[in-house]
């Protein structure tokens, strides 16, 4: 079941991301006009998220204590993990906070405020970048020196490493809308990542017990 933890997260994760994509802009009134409409969707995607937290956290125990998994895949897990509910967090104050909210009933102030704290959680999934390039690495070096099946996963991962890290650096100084679209990518491509590396970890674990029992 821990095994399988990974895929859980992506199934979850993925459900997240379509029922609440976020606003178009970081301006303020784009903002609050986005969180007044989606505050529902926004207190589900929170749920949903956390839960898929957990599942994730129990996926990298469960990679680590099962293969020869260092500190560095750990830390690389529990850091992305932070980093992304930092973001979820601050998306999910923005919901409470405009729910339903009239226009008319928002200042100026609220605009500005507004406008931080989305590009807050922004700032944060930006920074998880560099994170997820070191999980994906690790990972991905784990699964080459394991000798098992599924080698070309641990090569796809070796590819995808620096191109979390690139995507990671660029979204920083970037402030056009084909970066965004490369940053939602990313968050994709670890998402199918995790996926995967989650099925290869139940095969292997599943091919241990077969030959144990023999």
């Amino acid at each position: 079941m821990g095994a399988a933890g990974g895929a859980l997260f992506s199934a979850l994760a993925v459900i997240a991301f379509v029922i609440a994509q976020g606003p178009s802009s970081a301006r303020g009134d784009t903002v609050v006009a986005y969180y007044s409409e989606h505050g529902t969707a926004v207190a589900w995607q929170a749920a949903i998220v956390g839960v898929a937290i957990v599942f994730f956290i129990w996926f990298a125990e469960t990679f680590a204590t099962r293969t020869s998994a260092g500190a560095l895949t750990v830390v690389g897990a529990a850091v992305t993990a932070a980093l992304y509910l930092v973001a979820i967090g601050c998306w999910e104050s923005l919901g409470e906070t405009f729910n339903g909210r009239d226009a008319l009933d928002v200042s100026r102030e609220d605009y500005g405020d507004a406008h931080f704290l989305y590009d807050a959680g922004v700032g944060a999934t930006h920074m998880a970048h560099f994170t997820t390039a070191a999980y994906v690495g690790s990972t991905a070096v784990v699964i080459l020196a394991s000798h098992a099946s599924w080698r070309w996963l641990g090569w796809l991962g070796v590819a995808f490493a620096p191109v979390c890290l690139l995507e990671a650096i660029v979204g920083l100084g970037s402030q056009s809308g084909w970066s965004d679209a490369i940053d939602a990518l990313v968050f994709l491509g670890f998402l199918v990542w995790v996926f995967l590396v989650s099925v290869w970890l139940v095969r292997v674990i599943r091919r241990r017990e077969v030959a144990s029992q023999d």
